[in-house]
């Protein structure tokens, strides 16, 4: 059975990993916000057989949560150390802007100035 200390480093280590994965409409958007900073995950589970990440989307109706499971599954396959990685896409709560963190929310603010700078042109 895994020990409460190696199970919280490892969440931690995981929570980390989604601060460094870009959301896909991060990419369009010019703000590289990242999963982590969007608030997008809510819970991280580790057992001695597996890894869950519990997952909001932005919008329910997203087209990209293949992409982001995709991205996340990368980003954390080192950590889960052999672990059977399982994420779920949570709708019994909605995602919303609050769970933006501040560096998220000043990321999201310099997209916003630098595309009015550039339709003021």
């Amino acid at each position: 059975m895994i020990v409460e200390e190696a199970a919280s480093r490892i969440r931690y280590e995981v929570a980390a990993a989604l601060h460094r994965v870009v959301d896909p409409c991060g990419l369009f958007n010019g703000s590289r916000i990242t999963i982590g900073e969007l608030g997008m995950y809510r819970k991280i589970e580790v057992s001695d057989e597996t890894l869950e990440i519990e997952l909001f989307l932005d919008d329910p109706s997203c087209s990209f949560a293949g992409q982001i499971m995709l991205d996340i599954r990368q980003a954390v396959h080192d950590i889960a150390g052999g672990r059977e990685v399982k994420m779920k896409i949570v709708f019994d709560e909605a995602w919303d802007v609050d769970r933006i963190s501040e560096a998220g929310q000043r990321k999201l603010q310099a997209a916003r100035r630098a595309l009015e700078r550039s339709r003021s042109k």
